[in-house]
């Protein structure tokens, strides 16, 4: 679980509420409503998986609760106090971890509850409020769930939320099961069992369907470019590097339009392995211009945020299950590196791994299951003459890799019920091609699984 100052950071100055996030209000740990609200959310988040409760916020607002803060935050929720919580209302005990970040001259908490669960975490014992009701009720199995609006609560889990549960539970269970068959039978043999089960096959239509809406999306962003009438500094940001993705899920979904319930669900189902995820949904940005609007049945946004690292994105997002991104790359918007000169290997994967998680768990909360599949097809420009340097990570890599073509892309295409912990194959298989252009550099398969299993584990 990534508790690093910048996710915190994150968490708190860009809240946004979803399946794997909670938001509160100022509580007071020492109260029955407090330890309640503290212990419900954290079996909830381990039951989806890990994810994070941000305590000090208004969670309709998303603005800093005025009322109510205690007078020592850190004191107030030591990790000695939130861990004495979870283990004594949690049947299965598991740790937490608890970070601190700074808004508005307020501190607030983020607690940090880890991944990995194998069995549904129930409450060990009941806990009465002053009233004499149940604020927790021994045995019950609280969950993070979606209501009819696409809003994220946490509740007690109900005969539609059983499946979520087990699968994430299969999903976690099964993790080393693929990395057992590639590493006896080699990625190609592993490719040539799974081409014996009935239907896994690649189906050359989503491809070719992943294909139009790519140049779809490349002319969409540039109609959106032209009417944000941007300024000289940001137009030229356009020169440097950039990726895109176009995702299509089969078979498409029978709606009319693109609703607010749709982008909510999106918003909430996004398990937000990073600060700034694949498939962000921009519609709480304090930048009017950087929300999304429906434009041709699909909500889309241009988002410039260049202050800091800086960001210059561009998505659209259709019900029927057609979702695109583009960005610059990291590498060129980074005080860190001169534009237009490097690529890190390490991250374009940690990018392409998080945009296939990310899409398995839209995909999820789209009612897509194992019938379904999922065709992700990516491309990367201004490549030309750049070279392989690990600027943000500590993985080596020759410096005498240098691409000499300006453009490659790479398609993959599986199961939409594939479990996360399995996608390794397929982030290799997408960014072979990109990486082949560097001299034949090849990046091996256990370290791609190492840079999935620290998306998954949020240590980005």
């Amino acid at each position: 679980m990534d508790i690093s100052q910048e996710r915190i950071n994150d968490l708190v100055r860009r809240p946004s509420e979803g399946l794997n996030v909670e938001i509160k209000r100022w509580i007071d740990p020492q109260s029955v409503e407090g330890v309640s609200k503290i212990a419900k959310a954290a079996i909830a988040l381990r039951n989806r998986n890990g994810g994070y409760l941000v305590i000090g916020l208004d969670n309709d607002t998303l603005e800093p609760d005025a009322s109510n803060a205690p007078n020592d935050v850190q004191a107030a929720f030591h990790l000695d106090i939130i861990q004495g919580i979870v283990s004594k209302y949690a049947a299965i005990p598991f740790e937490v971890q608890v970070g601190f970040a700074e808004r508005d001259d307020q501190l607030f908490p983020v607690i940090a509850v880890p991944d990995g669960f194998t069995v549904p975490v129930a409450a060990k014992k009941d806990l009465m409020d002053a009233g004499g009701k149940f604020a927790i009720r021994e045995d019950t199995v609280y969950v993070r769930t979606l209501g009819s609006n696409g809003t994220p609560s946490t509740s007690a889990i109900k005969a539609a939320d059983w499946r979520d549960l087990i699968e994430l539970c299969f999903d976690n269970r099964e993790a080393d099961i693929g990395r057992f068959l590639r590493r006896q039978l080699g990625v190609d043999g592993a490719a040539h069992f799974m081409s014996m089960v009935p239907g896994a096959q690649p189906a050359p239509t989503l491809q070719a369907k992943a294909s139009a809406l790519l140049e779809a999306g490349v002319k969409y962003r540039q109609e959106a470019i032209k009417d944000r009438k941007l300024d000289a500094d940001s137009l030229a940001v356009l020169d440097r590097g950039s990726w895109e993705v176009a995702l299509v899920m089969d078979p498409p979904r029978e709606v009319e339009g693109s609703s607010r319930e749709f982008l909510n669900k999106i918003d909430s189902a996004n398990p937000q392995y990073t600060g700034w995820p694949a498939f962000l949904v921009s519609q709480n940005f304090s930048n009017e211009n950087d929300r999304p609007n429906v434009i041709d049945n699909a909500w889309q946004a241009l988002i410039v945020t260049l202050n800091g690292t800086g960001h210059f994105d561009f998505y659209r997002m259709d019900a029927k299950g057609e979702f695109y991104q583009w960005r610059i790359l990291q590498d060129d918007l980074s005080p860190k590196v001169t534009p237009k000169t490097v690529l890190d290997p390490a991250l374009i994967v940690y990018r392409v791994a998080e945009v296939i998680a990310v899409g398995l768990s839209l995909a999820r909360a789209l009612e897509y299951g194992s019938d379904g599949r999922l065709g992700f097809l990516f491309r990367w420009h201004g490549m030309r003459d750049r070279g392989l340097d690990a600027w943000a990570s500590p993985t080596y890599f020759s410096p005498h890799q240098t691409a000499r073509q300006d453009s490659s892309q790479g398609y993959v295409e599986l199961p939409a019920d594939t479990p996360p912990t399995a996608i390794a194959p397929y982030v290799q298989r997408a960014t072979a091609a990109l990486f082949s252009t560097f001299n034949g550099f090849e990046y091996p398969l256990r370290g791609i699984e190492q840079q999935v299993t620290r998306l998954l584990e949020r240590r980005g």
